[in-house]
């Protein structure tokens, strides 16, 4: 994820931002550099939330901290115009959304994503932000929270962080990668459980041993005559058989501390699409029916979209068991982590005959839910 969450929001709603590029670059010379902003708005309240508007703005001018020095640049785009209007507000330079019929409140897991694309940068390195201004019905103030959006040198890049195994056994290490462009001025650290890491001058870096789940997060500044633009990558590892810690528990009853699994398959579709409704594991098994070399090997392939990253796990299944209607063979295994929110798409190929089957096991209550197509 590269635009990074603001920690002390108000809003009810939950809002996601995408920058595209990421992170965005500032204009050079005579042509123009152009960002697109992508913005998620979910309900993951329990109850609909009776919107009346929320209203999206940066700043505009020549500085560092500006996004654009040309307010009339920028298009709104929507993915439902038949619940809602996402239009440029005619006297701020801002956009706001509203719903089509004013008294229609945002259903409960609901969401709606809005983008503002061709916004003409400026050509100062610096941080920026988006507003997000968050109106409900019946007078209630507006809450708000901002987002950094980096503005970085023309042709500075990073990206592709992501850990060697995203699921290691308790008490063994695994190794983090990304790319990054090397420029004066421009400095990496690694920040993770213990003391911050300076990485600059590496593009790999092996972690301590885990003994519980963890994140880790790359930051980058990158200096231009002292305009500093900071950007965050992060990535995450699950451990398999964690270390417990925890301070006062008091157990009254029943308690449930893994909800049971959920088996599924693709059916007849060769690719589906699903939402996480919390964090989750997704386990997969592929079987062959015969030997399949090369491109005809069935390939079970999982997509997690989050936070503007896609993460690709795949398997292939080449070699049949001794008798392909033997329910204990394993076959080729598969496993994706799945943060809450994610798009999830799932998608099988190969020729040869094959059988798969797929389980979803929720961290928290929530389903894989199918998206239509």
């Amino acid at each position: 994820m590269g635009v990074r969450r603001p920690e002390d929001s108000t809003c009810v709603l939950t809002y996601t931002v995408d920058t595209d590029p990421a992170p965005i670059q500032v204009s050079q010379g005579t042509t123009p550099a152009t960002a697109t902003l992508r913005i998620t708005v979910t309900n993951h309240q329990q109850t609909p939330v009776p919107v009346e508007e929320v209203r999206f703005s940066y700043p505009v001018g020549s500085g560092s901290g500006d996004l654009t020095a040309k307010p009339d640049s920028g298009v709104p785009g929507l993915d439902d115009s038949k619940q809602w209007v996402f239009e440029r507000d005619s006297e701020t330079p801002a956009f706001v959304l509203r719903p089509r019929r004013p008294n229609r409140p945002f259903p409960p897991k609901d969401q709606v994503e809005v983008s503002i694309t061709g916004i003409e940068v400026n050509p100062a390195v610096g941080t920026s932000k988006l507003t997000i201004t968050e109106t409900l019905q019946g007078g209630s103030e507006p809450q708000q929270e901002e987002w950094p959006l980096a503005k970085v040198p023309a042709g500075f890049t990073v990206s592709d962080f992501r850990p060697a195994y995203i699921l290691v056994q308790s008490g063994s290490s695994t190794e983090l990668t990304w790319r990054g462009t090397s420029r004066p001025g421009a400095t990496y650290t690694m920040l993770h459980d213990g003391e911050p890491v300076d990485v600059t001058s590496i593009r790999n870096w092996p972690t301590p041993n885990l003994h519980r789940d963890s994140v880790f997060v790359l930051t980058v500044e990158v200096d231009v005559d002292s305009n500093v633009a900071e950007y965050a990558l992060t990535t995450a590892v699950t451990v398999a058989r964690p270390d417990l810690t925890i301070g006062d528990l008091t157990v009254h009853g029943k308690t449930t501390l893994t909800h049971l699994p959920t088996e599924f398959d693709l059916g007849e579709a060769d690719q589906l699409t699903y939402t996480a409704e919390t964090d989750g594991l997704l386990t997969g098994q592929l079987v062959t029916e015969e030997d399949a070399p090369g491109d005809d090997a069935p390939t079970l392939t999982v997509t997690i979209s989050a936070g503007g990253t896609d993460r690709l796990t795949s398997v292939q299944a080449r070699h049949a068991p001794p008798d392909p209607e033997d329910p204990r063979f394993p076959g080729s295994r598969l496993t994706a982590v799945v943060p809450r929110g994610a798009r999830v798409r799932i998608g099988r190929s190969g020729t040869a005959p094959s059988r798969h089957l797929l389980s979803w096991l929720p961290f928290g209550t929530g389903e894989l839910k199918p998206v239509d197509s």
